[in-house]
């Protein structure tokens, strides 16, 4: 009997949202029709919990395109993240993908990273891979005069990475 006292108070609160997302976003009755028959119903009091609060999310999605945006930024920071970790031969999932990135931003929760932080990690980390790879073409490559990349050091010496210097 509770609960389906409270599927009845969900649905109700469905509704209400299902309502006010549409009015906000200045949709017609045609287009609640439409999007009613997409989920084959002629009224939004037939659908079930799970069908309202699918289309009152698509429709708040629709709504805010900033956090569509921040979506895209984050599947960004994850492949670059990817790309970064690739380049320094480590292996790596998607929990240790969010967690790397996390620590760079100083957040303890991916998803609450703000916009302007998820473009200036994705630009950090896209150019370490560019970075690691000029260094690793250079470091391979004689350079003009058949010379090779040296490290040179305070003290004055000059090593070349990958030779022993005595």
């Amino acid at each position: 009997m509770m609960k389906t006292i409270d599927n009845d108070h969900r649905k109700r609160q469905l509704l209400k949202r299902f309502h006010m997302l549409l009015n906000r976003a200045r949709i017609d009755e045609d287009g609640k029709r439409e999007i009613l028959a997409s989920y084959g119903v002629e009224h939004s009091s037939e659908m079930d919990c799970a069908g309202l609060a699918d289309v009152c999310s698509k429709l708040a999605v629709a709504m805010t395109p900033r956090a569509s945006e921040a979506d895209r930024w984050r599947k960004r920071v994850m492949a670059s993240v990817f790309a970064y970790c690739q380049a320094m031969d480590y292996e790596a999932d998607v929990n240790r993908v969010k967690a790397i990135a996390c620590r760079a931003a100083g957040a303890t929760n991916f998803n609450r990273i703000p916009l302007e932080r998820l473009r200036s990690l994705y630009n950090a980390f896209m150019q370490r891979v560019k970075d690691i790879e000029k260094v690793g073409r250079m470091a391979d490559t004689p350079q003009d005069g058949g010379g090779f990349l040296y490290v040179m050091f305070p003290d004055g010496r000059k090593e070349i990475p990958g030779r022993i210097n005595r």
